[in-house]
């Protein structure tokens, strides 16, 4: 199962969370056995005070040794007589006395020699619980821990902040290069002054679109350029075809194939249309002009125009019409409108399965004042991601023929007009529907 990776900005909180962590633990870490050798010290120091204090009040008299009692509560205190090769000789000892082993005390050792007998000595033992101590240092863990916990939230608002102000010029030309995946030109992005890779990245995007916009102008040059130039020859051939196909006297076998040749100019010439249409588009230089125009006679004399083929290839086609529309009137370009509703028909009767019925529906919308003219058709199979169908030069079936434009031409044509074109698959019925938001006038 593949991971997926992480954002830039939940590695830059990381890296920072870490770094400060690691820091604030390892100065912490320092900082706490330093201030439990100084607290250690200072309390053995303290009780090293206090022994001393009472040895020097200690003395051995000839009936019995005087021995001072520690005046705090909590301490105990052991006094022995220590000569050499003898044990030794334990004068006092405190009730309660902890011994030498048990766990949760502090013991000091002082000693002083006697003066008549140099190699014996007085030995006094003094201790206390270290409850005292485990409590400081506890205090202490308890402001370093609070510490590491302010440094670490700290951490994360300097993640936040920072991540703020190094993804900012980011977003930005994340956000504007999502403008340019959906414009129709390719415009520069920002480019942030901040003298590091960002920069650098934002001016290498930048010649990238430059050398992307000069591609597209070159093409769209060359397909106008073509275009034009072809439409000329292509209309003398189909003239000349024409002519001779009326001569009487041409052979029955002449007259079949140069009728094959004449449908296949008129392909050409529509491919040179459409070709043309592109460039316009591109160029926004295609005109448009509105005039109140019936949508119902539109529909009716762009099927007239391909029944002849729709019989040829064996595919019905059916007209359903609204009668409950009191007029169909439109404002559009009833040139370009034609194009659009040529390119659905013909759409439709490339892919619809042979002997498939394609059938044409014009009305109004439900609940809404705007008109619609859709053209439905059955599918072999499935076509996929329909958002796919109206991008430039794509082909759902690349057996088929057309260079992939009908479907893109006329949705752009429709949104001249301020109307929309909806493509909808449902139970194998592939639907292009071009629908009108207020009837009578562009939106």
């Amino acid at each position: 199962m593949l991971r997926r990776p992480l954002s830039l900005r939940t590695s830059l909180f990381l890296a920072l969370a870490l770094v400060v962590g690691l820091t604030t633990g390892l100065a912490g870490g320092y900082q706490y056995l330093h201030l439990r050798q100084v607290l250690s010290r200072a309390d053995d120091a303290r009780l090293q005070a206090r022994a001393t204090l009472l040895l020097n009040r200690t003395e051995l008299g000839n009936d019995r040794p005087v021995v001072p009692l520690p005046d705090q509560l909590d301490e105990r205190i052991l006094v022995r007589y220590v000569a050499p090769g003898a044990p030794p000789l334990e004068i006092f000892r405190s009730a309660g006395w902890p011994g030498f082993t048990t766990e949760g005390w502090r013991r000091v050792r002082v000693q002083r020699t006697m003066i008549l007998r140099p190699d014996d000595h007085l030995e006094l033992w003094l201790a206390h619980p270290d409850t005292a101590l485990h409590t400081e240092l506890a205090q202490v863990r308890q402001g370093l821990l609070l510490t590491a916990l302010g440094s670490l939230l700290l951490a994360v608002v300097l993640a936040l902040a920072l991540g703020n102000v190094v993804l900012r010029p980011l977003r930005r030309m994340a956000q504007a290069a999502r403008a340019v995946a959906t414009a129709r030109d390719a415009v520069s992005l920002p480019v942030p002054a901040t003298y590091d890779e960002v920069q650098e990245l934002a001016e290498a995007l930048n010649a990238m679109l430059r050398r992307l916009r000069e591609g597209a102008q070159l093409q769209d040059n060359f397909l106008a350029a073509a275009a034009h130039e072809l439409r000329t020859p292509l209309a003398t051939l189909h003239t000349g075809l024409a002519v001779t196909l009326l001569d009487p006297a041409l052979p029955a076998a002449n007259h079949q194939q140069l009728s094959g040749q004449l449908e296949e100019i008129r392909r050409l010439s529509r491919l040179v249309d459409d070709f043309l249409l592109v460039s316009r588009l591109g160029a926004e230089a295609l005109p448009l002009h509105l005039h109140p125009v019936l949508l119902d006679e539109l529909v009716l004399a762009a099927t007239d125009r391909l029944l002849p083929r729709f019989r040829t290839a064996g595919r019905p086609l059916e007209l359903l019409f609204d009668e409950q529309v009191a007029s169909y009137q439109v404002l559009a370009d009833a040139d370009k409108l034609t194009t659009v509703l040529l390119n659905l028909l013909e759409n439709a009767m490339r892919h619809a399965p042979p002997g498939a019925a394609v059938q044409v529906v014009v009305g109004r919308e439900p609940g809404s004042a705007g008109l619609f003219a859709a053209v439905r058709n059955p599918l072999p199979h499935s076509l996929g991601d329909l958002s796919r169908l109206t991008s430039a030069y794509y082909q759902a079936d690349v057996l088929s023929d057309g260079a992939g434009l009908g479907l893109w031409l006329s949705s752009r044509i429709a949104e001249l007009h301020g109307a929309r074109l909806l493509l909808r698959e449902e139970d194998n019925i592939f639907e292009a529907r071009v629908q009108f938001a207020v009837s009578g006038s562009a939106a």
